[in-house]
Order: C-alpha cells, then structure tokens, then sequence
C-alpha cells in the first residue's frame, strides 16, 4: 500500500460492467468521490468483476483505502475471489471496509440469530444448518399456521427470502400432517405465491446448505402500517435514515406479483420521529452487537445499516422495532448527511487516529 504522502488515495470498489475498466466511471458513486476531494483526499473508481481481478489488485496496490460496495451474490456469483483480495489489502497494511472477516461477523442473516436475546429482536428465531435439520422443524414450527420467513445466509435484493405458512392451518394443538401443503413467496421482485408440498419445498432449498451454507427462521412481521426503517450508522455513530413501504413478502391479489415497493424517503440523523430508534441504536443495541459479534469499535464499517420493520403500533419512535436484517457488503444508496461521516471516518483510519 502506498504511504500516505500528500493527498490520501481512496479507491471505491464496485461492481463492474463490460467496459468499466476502460471507463473507470460510475455516476453512483461519484458523491463519494466528490466528498473526498472536498477533503483534501483523492477518490478514484475500482470497478470490479472475477476475471478483472488482476488488475484491480495491481490498482488497490497503490491506495490507501479501498471502500467497497459489491452485493454478496451477483450474477450467479459470490464474493470469493474479490474477498481474498480484500484480504490481501489489508493483510498489506490497506485500511479496507467492509472488511470480509467483518461481513462474516455481522453482515450475515446468521447475526439475527446471534443477537436474538437482543431487545431489536422478536426472540422467536431459529437456525438451520443443514436441509436435514430443516426438514425436522420447520414442520411444528408452522403448526400454528402463522407465517414464517426463512433467509439464506449470505443474500441480496429478497434472494433466498422466502415467506412460508401452511396452506390449511391445523388449528391449535394439532399435529401437521407428514407432507402438508404450504404457500411459499420468494423475496424477488415480481414473484408469486406458489402452493406445493413441504417436501418439495424443502428439496429445492437444499442450495442455500451448500458449501456450509445455513438458513435462519423468524416469524413474519407485517409491514403494515409502519413501513420498514433503516438506520445508517458509521462505525457506531447513526448518520441518517430511510423509510419505505415495503411489499416484498405481501401475495399479490388472485395470483398476481407482489405489488411493487413505495420509493425510500432519506432522512438526516435528526429527523424527529426516529429519535427514539437512534438513542437505542448508539447507547445500547451497537454496543451489543459488538459484545455478541466480538467486534472492535474499530472493526465497524464506514457505512452500513440496519432495517427494522415497524408494523403495527404506530410510528417509529411510538413502538420497538424488530430488526429485520444488517446489511454490510453494498450500502448505496445512502442520506446525503451520511457522506461527511463517511469521509472523515476513512480518513481517520487512515492517518492513525481511529
């Protein structure tokens, strides 16, 4: 990694399409870079895809910071070979967020059940780290014939988020029958609710257990009327807010698509009615995170967030929400008051004073 003489070197590592390295621009992230210059610091494009790879290391080589924003499945692709790279940067001394090692302590669905004694949880979560393992309980635990909703561990954008309940309730106290019928909706954009046998169900998910893979449990939480609030935090510190209606997991009528999503409104970390959430976030539920993860303050991103789905009861401020998922390896977009925060944070880190 170069020393830092002069200007900082920042390199914002995204992901890539044909002809991006020729390019070297993404308008999506040329706030950031906007935001470096105007602190003294340069900021310059990575774009990023497997075959490339040599080449972004030579790149990264010559940073002091690589930033990145790259989702952890994309085109049929993980994060493997980018990861070992990510490593290498900061083995070599790079200050890299977020770093790989940190994604795998708190920006997997596994960290809702590490944190389920947590007050942002419902508590009524469970992991399953094999198909065998699901196939024994999941059954009892949609007797009741409440919905649940299962994750694949590592995930984007509703992939591998699957809404799941029984097609005809038992009723109370009632055993399932060995191979009911459920209604299941995946979390992709444009699904449908579909009824088939548990097993089948089961079967198909075996892809998510491959290569110690896992999938975690929670019971589902309407997101009507409160909507879905995300926090965005730097290292500790909450930066902003977002609001959004989600509808993902909500069947669409006779058979349809789930109706699409409302846009997210930005907030800055004063917006009023999120005062509540972001006491909580700073003074009690990041230091925990912390505790359970075993996570230095340092160790903490430069940017990531946190969604909690409020539900009924009212605004966000009024109700406890439920954390929903952390979200880690691709943050964007984000408050524009985040950006600052951002900045400073990596600049920091950079000199040595964090």
């Amino acid at each position: 990694m170069s020393a830092t003489r002069g200007n900082p070197r920042v390199a914002i590592v995204h992901s890539g399409e044909p002809g991006d390295r020729a390019a070297s621009r993404n308008s999506r992230y040329d706030r950031i870079c906007e935001e470096f210059q105007r602190c003294g610091a340069h900021a310059e494009p990575a774009p990023y895809r497997d075959e490339w790879a040599d080449d972004v290391r030579r790149q990264l080589g010559g940073v002091d910071a690589a930033l990145v924003w790259v989702d952890p499945l994309q085109d049929g692709r993980d994060r493997s070979v980018l990861d070992g790279l990510l490593r290498e940067v900061a083995a070599g001394g790079g200050f890299v967020s977020a770093h790989p090692d940190t994604i795998l302590q708190m920006g997997t669905k596994e960290v809702l059940y590490q944190t389920r004694a947590m007050g942002w949880s419902s508590g009524d979560i469970h992991l399953y780290r094999s198909v065998d393992d699901l196939r024994r309980h999941l059954p009892a635990r949609l007797a009741d014939g409440s919905p649940r909703v299962l994750k694949q561990n590592r995930g984007n954008g509703g992939n591998g988020v699957w809404r799941i309940e029984l097609a005809e309730p038992t009723g109370a106290g009632a055993s399932v029958a060995p191979d009911p019928a459920v209604r299941v909706l995946h979390g992709l954009r444009g699904s449908r609710q579909r009824e088939m046998p548990l097993s089948r169900f089961i079967a198909e998910s075996a892809p998510y257990f491959e290569r110690s893979g896992q999938m975690i449990d929670q019971p589902f939480r309407s997101p009507v009327p409160g909507g879905m609030v995300r926090c965005y935090l730097t290292h500790g510190e909450v930066v902003g807010f977002g609001h959004q209606y989600v509808t993902a997991l909500l069947p669409g009528e006779d058979g349809a698509e789930t109706p699409p999503p409302q846009p997210r409104l930005y907030y800055p970390p004063s917006q009023p009615e999120f005062q509540a959430l972001s006491a909580r976030m700073e003074a009690e539920w990041v230091p925990q995170l912390r505790d359970v993860c075993d996570l230095a303050a340092e160790s903490l991103p430069v940017i990531w967030d946190a969604d909690f789905l409020v539900g009924p009861g009212g605004a966000a401020g009024e109700a406890t929400p439920v954390l929903c998922e952390i979200n880690v390896s691709c943050v964007s977009p984000f408050p524009d008051a985040a950006l600052p925060k951002l900045a400073e944070a990596t600049l920091r880190r950079i000199q040595g004073r964090a």
